[in-house]
């Protein structure tokens, strides 16, 4: 069977599944008619296509019959199959699998960038939601007193996504509800990067995390260098606080810093490539839909930056009897 790009993502998924420790069943009395494997790299496509469960099984699916037959389907799933599964794993299994992502890279010592970005929790049009908002004011009987000034917010979806700047992958993820500032929520999302095992060499942020605590926790518990420019310009430097503030306004590296930009081009990949809402209808298989996006992502990533390779001929091309089994170098330096 010829292996078409969506093949190698498929592979590339169920590889990361392997890695992350994912068994291939849930239980031993499970009935064996598809395994996790198959469920994952479901799920995953669901989000390319970005239609509901039904449609895809009886639309998209339909019309993919060598993935059909890579995955060994004896049948096609029930969308209510695949619906419990998603109910079923955990956000923090899909997290692991996201921390898989720069397997098979080479890369031994990370560079690492942060970036804050937003999902709509519907689907539905704002102009849509604003007309039918607007005649339930209408038709709505007026109490007495004053009206209320008080705006409803918006329900959005705040996503900090960690990225290794050279290889482009997404490594961490922190999904809230609420705003706030960025600079707290670096270290929940850099504790889990770290559970990887391996060595930070640079870490680069914008000015929404200039703060002190932030380059002491880089520097002293990563082991990194920080490069997080300073607000506020005309303050003069003997009046910022911070020793490692004051090091920014004295000088910073602008060529590392700008690959800072590469993480602004991951949430613009995978928002413009899949969009920037989300199908569920509770908070959590919403977060779950971002998660398999962006695995999604790094799988096809990887395969992009494989076949780059293997064009300028860098590395050889994998033999028909090493397909199966995973290769033991890397193909980036660090």
């Amino acid at each position: 069977m010829h292996e078409t790009p969506l093949i190698q993502i498929c592979r590339r998924i169920i590889e990361l599944c392997k890695r992350s420790g994912i068994k291939k069943y849930s239980s031993k009395y499970s009935n064996k008619l598809y395994d996790n494997y198959q469920f994952m790299v479901l799920l995953c496509l669901k989000q390319k296509t970005g239609v509901g469960y039904d449609a895809f099984i009886d639309e998209e699916l339909i019309e993919l019959p060598h993935i059909v037959e890579f995955l060994q389907l004896k049948s096609i799933p029930h969308p209510d199959a695949i619906n419990k599964f998603a109910n079923r794993i955990k956000q923090s299994v899909l997290e692991l699998v996201l921390l898989q992502t720069t397997a098979r890279t080479g890369i031994k010592k990370l560079f690492l960038g942060q970036d804050g970005t937003g999902f709509k929790a519907r689907k539905a049009s704002s102009y849509y939601t604003f007309r039918v908002e607007y005649v339930q004011r209408t038709n709505k009987k007026r109490k007495r007193g004053r009206p209320k000034t008080k705006r409803k917010r918006k329900k959005y979806l705040y996503v900090q996504i960690m990225v290794e700047l050279r290889t482009q992958m997404p490594l961490g993820v922190l999904i809230t509800r609420t705003p706030g500032g960025d600079a707290k929520k670096f270290a929940p999302v850099a504790k889990k990067v770290m559970k990887l095992g391996k060595s930070v060499k640079i870490v680069c942020l914008d000015k929404g995390y200039d703060d002190e605590k932030v380059h002491e926790f880089i520097r002293e518990v990563m082991e990194a260098l920080s490069i997080i420019p300073a607000r506020n310009k005309d303050v003069p430097i003997h009046r910022t606080s911070g020793k490692y503030r004051k090091q920014m306004k004295r000088r910073y590296s602008r060529k590392k810093y700008f690959m800072r930009n590469k993480n602004e081009t991951v949430n613009s990949v995978v928002k413009r490539r899949w969009g920037d809402s989300t199908l569920a209808m509770n908070w959590r298989n919403q977060n779950k839909e971002v998660l398999f996006r962006l695995i999604f992502y790094a799988a096809r990533r990887f395969t992009s930056i494989l076949f780059l390779l293997q064009a300028i001929k860098i590395i050889p091309p994998l033999k028909r009897k090493e397909e199966s089994k995973f290769i033991g170098g890397g193909f980036l330096e660090s």
